[in-house]
């Protein structure tokens, strides 16, 4: 929902946007790159002061993704431009490729906004190349941004990308709201179409869903798909209860539970009987039955490849998610 907001404000600024994209491997990434840039550019092209420019911009966009098979097709007939974004390099094209769009901008007074999702999901190769385009753009001035979303295992990939990546880059937690937030982004969108929530019931809500937005945007849901008459009172915030976990346990918890090994599901496990995290590695190493924190670790970094934990800091780990612990406890007991 912040990047949608983020993509509305850029427009109504004047600024071109991408609209909210996920990117994946290198090849992936470089398509998808070339199709945001595509984007971009279309727009600004469509304002009599960035045509040519942009056109021109558009050639160097089917040069950058000349290595991808298939190309990127672009809607507006042009040649790719030769010497600019075609080494085949992804860090030195793709800033190649930002420079050129920020040019195009500085030509049409505007600017372009990158959106990005679930950004833990690139490589280091590719990370490195967003922190090296970004780093060029904030030397040269040029108004280009980026703005982008992932798991927490997303700010230590890019420190190992680019070490200068944490000054290039703010970052901002997006966890578990305080109540008060929490309640609003509850009780706000339901009384958009008329439906209200007693007090107890919104606090309910938000104590069971522990504040985490997309816990609370499942109970909105099923709420709303349950319950035909307002204001929803304790009672059926009680009675879609089980609805919700089941939910949750085949759409969110048990589909992430299955991407583990054995052995990791079982050091998941161990996490889980510690309560709730973060947890000391010797102890969760303990826990799972290894002697020593380096006998876990094969266990331990393959779990935070498949970005079920994360390490907020040295000699700590946790779930990527909240509550995943309590729901381990309350479905594999005995396991």
């Amino acid at each position: 929902m912040l990047l949608l907001e983020l993509d509305v404000m850029a427009r109504e600024a004047g600024w071109a946007s991408t609209d909210v994209q996920e990117v994946g491997s290198q090849h992936d990434f470089r398509s998808s790159f070339a199709r945001m840039a595509s984007r971009v550019l279309r727009s600004m092209s469509l304002k009599a002061r960035m045509k040519d420019r942009a056109l021109r911009a558009l050639g160097v966009v089917k040069a950058f993704s000349a290595s991808v098979p298939g190309g990127v097709k672009l809607q507006v007939d042009v040649d790719a431009v030769v010497g600019v974004a075609d080494t085949g390099d992804i860090e030195e094209d793709l800033t190649d490729l930002m420079i050129e769009i920020g040019d195009v901008a500085v030509a049409g007074r505007s600017g372009a906004l990158f959106l990005i999702d679930e950004m833990q999901n690139l490589d280091d190769r590719s990370l490195a190349a967003i922190c090296m385009a970004f780093h060029r753009l904030s030397q040269k001035n040029l108004p280009v941004a980026l703005a982008a979303a992932g798991l927490p295992t997303l700010r230590p990939a890019l420190h190992r990308a680019r070490p200068y990546a944490s000054r290039l880059f703010g970052y901002r937690d997006v966890g578990s709201l305080p109540a008060p937030a929490a309640t609003a982004a509850l009780v706000t969108p339901a009384a958009r179409h008329d439906v209200q929530f007693h007090e107890e019931a919104a606090e309910l809500v938000v104590r069971e869903s522990g504040g985490y937005p997309y816990y609370l945007q499942e109970y909105g849901r099923v709420l709303w798909d349950e319950v035909d008459e307002s204001p929803i009172a304790v009672g059926d915030v009680q009675r879609v209860h089980d609805i919700v976990q089941d939910s949750l346990d085949a759409s969110f918890f048990g589909p992430q539970f299955d991407l583990a090994t054995d052995a990791e599901q079982r050091y998941l496990l161990a996490l889980s009987r510690l309560g709730e995290g973060p947890y000391s590695t010797s102890e969760a190493a303990r826990e799972a039955g290894y002697g020593s924190v380096s006998g876990a670790s094969f266990v331990r970094e393959g779990l935070v490849k498949k970005e079920l934990i994360w390490s907020p800091r040295r000699g700590q780990i946790d779930f990527t998610v909240p509550r995943f612990a309590r729901h381990l406890r309350a479905t594999q007991e005995g396991a």
